[in-house]
């Protein structure tokens, strides 16, 4: 019978998971009020994790959500 060996070549930064960030750490990013986060939750806008009485968020899930549920206009559609 042979015994697995561990690959030891497998660089750190593959193993490390993305923190989650609170909610204060979201407003300072998207330039909004912590108010504002918290109707953008309410409203689905943003993904975020509840732990008990907290919430938690993953930096990139919301910018994959924005990306694919936001719209971006250009100059002659924000001038209206």
């Amino acid at each position: 019978m042979s015994k697995k060996t561990h690959n030891s070549t497998t660089a750190p930064s593959e193993l490390s998971v993305e923190p989650f960030i609170n909610k204060r750490e979201v407003a300072r990013r998207m330039g909004r009020t912590t108010r504002g986060v918290e109707l953008m939750m309410r409203r689905g806008i943003i993904p975020y994790y509840n732990f008990d009485w907290r919430c938690a968020f993953r930096w990139s899930e919301i910018q994959a959500h924005l990306a694919q549920t936001s719209r971006v206009c250009g100059p002659e559609e924000t001038a209206r």
